[in-house]
C-alpha cells in the first residue's frame, strides 16, 4: 500500500522537490544579502542605537521583497491543500482505482490512513523546511522591523506555517471525500481555506488572551510615525498608533486631559494641508491622547501554540470526518 501510494504521488512529490529547491536557493541568496548589510550597517550599532537613517534605509530596502516573500510562503499551505490533498482522494473515487484496493486484503481504513499519513507528512514537511529557512533569513530584519505580530510575518514565521499546511492539506483530502471530483474539491478547498485565513487573523487572533489597555500621549514622537491624521468633524482619528514592544490591536478617537474630544475649532486650526510637520506640531502641543488596546510581545509563542493547536483541532476534525465517511457513506 505504500508504494502504491507512493507511485501515484510521485509526479506531485517530484514538482515539490524542484519548487522546493528552488525557494531554497532563493531564500538562502536573500537571507545571505540581509545578514550581509545587517552586519555592514548595523550591528555594531544596534545596542546602543543606530542613527534613524541607518535603521529607515535597511527596512526599507527590504521591506518588499520580504512582504512578497512572506504573502508568497503564507499561500504555500492552500496551494498544497489544491493541488495535493484534493485529487489526493476524489481523484481515485472518480476514476474507480479505490476498488482494487478495497476488493484485495486492504482495509478502507489503512488505504485512508496511508494515504493521510505519507502525503500529509510530505506537506508539512515541505512547509516546515520553506519555513526554517525564512525565519533564518529574515531573522535580522525581523528584529530590526519588531514587527512578529503583523499578519503575513506571524503567519509566515514559528510553528504555525506547519498546522497551516496539514489543515489544508486535510481539509482537500475531506472536499475530496465529499465531492468526488478533483476540480470541485479544490475549487472548495481553495475557498474554505482562504476564508479561514482572513477570518482567524482578524477576528480569532486579538482575542487569544485578554488584551491590555493603556493611554498614549499623542506627542511630536507619536504623531510623527502615524499613518495618517483624520477629523471627521466630530472626531479626531490617528492611524497607525503603536506602542513600542507590543501589537496595537486597536485605538480609539483621540481625547484631551479632561477625557473630551477636542473642538473642532482646535483641530481644523492645526491641520495644515500639505504641510504634515506643521500639523504634527501643533497637536502636539494639545495634551492630546488616545486609548489603545494592545498584546505584549511577549505573547508571541503564547499565541502562536494557541493557534497551532485551533489549526491541529480542525485538522483532526477534518480527518476524523474522512475515516468517519469513509467506513460509512463511500461505496
Amino acid at each position: 500500500m505504500t508504494w502504491m501510494t507512493w507511485r501515484q504521488f510521485r509526479t506531485q512529490a517530484t514538482v515539490g522537490a524542484l519548487a522546493l529547491a528552488a525557494a531554497a536557493i532563493y531564500l538562502l541568496v536573500l537571507g545571505l544579502n540581509i545578514r550581509g548589510d545587517y552586519d555592514r550597517s548595523l550591528a555594531k550599532c544596534i545596542a546602543t542605537g543606530c542613527a534613524p537613517g541607518l535603521v529607515s534605509g535597511f527596512t526599507d530596502k527590504y521591506s518588499t521583497v520580504i512582504m512578497l516573500t512572506d504573502l508568497a510562503l503564507m499561500t504555500i499551505p492552500g496551494l498544497l491543500g489544491v493541488f495535493w490533498g484534493a485529487p489526493l482522494i476524489s481523484g481515485e473515487l472518480a476514476a474507480g482505482t479505490h476498488r482494487l484496493a478495497w476488493h484485495q486484503s486492504v482495509t478502507r481504513t489503512r488505504w485512508l490512513t496511508v494515504k493521510l499519513l505519507i502525503v500529509g507528512l510530505g506537506a508539512v514537511t515541505l512547509t516546515g523546511l520553506l519555513d526554517l529557512l525564512m525565519t533564518w533569513g529574515a531573522s535580522q530584519y525581523d528584529t530590526v522591523k519588531a514587527a512578529r505580530f503583523s499578519a503575513l510575518v506571524f503567519g509566515a514565521r514559528g510553528i504555525v506555517p506547519l498546522s497551516y499546511a496539514a489543515f489544508a492539506f486535510a481539509l482537500g483530502a475531506a472536499a475530496g471525500l465529499l465531492l468526488r471530483r478533483p476540480i470541485a474539491a479544490m475549487g472548495l478547498t481553495l475557498a474554505v481555506f482562504a476564508t479561514v485565513q482572513v477570518v482567524v487573523p482578524t477576528s480569532l487572533r486579538p482575542h487569544y488572551l485578554p488584551a491590555r489597555t493603556a493611554d498614549i500621549r499623542l506627542d511630536a514622537t507619536t504623531l510623527s510615525h502615524a499613518d495618517g491624521i483624520t477629523h471627521n468633524g466630530s472626531s479626531l482619528v490617528i492611524g497607525g498608533i503603536s506602542l513600542p514592544d507590543a501589537w496595537v490591536v486597536s485605538a480609539g478617537h483621540a481625547l484631551d486631559s479632561a477625557g473630551q474630544p477636542p473642538s473642532a475649532e482646535k483641530v481644523n486650526s492645526c491641520l495644515m494641508p500639505g504641510r504634515f510637520d506643521g500639523t504634527v506640531a501643533c497637536l502636539a502641543g494639545q495634551d492630546l491622547h488616545v486609548t489603545a488596546t494592545y498584546q505584549p510581545n511577549t505573547r508571541y509563542w503564547p499565541f502562536q501554540l494557541i493557534e497551532t493547536t485551533l489549526y491541529a483541532a480542525m485538522t483532526t476534525a477534518l480527518s476524523g470526518f474522512c475515516f468517519l465517511w469513509i467506513r460509512r457513506r463511500t461505496t
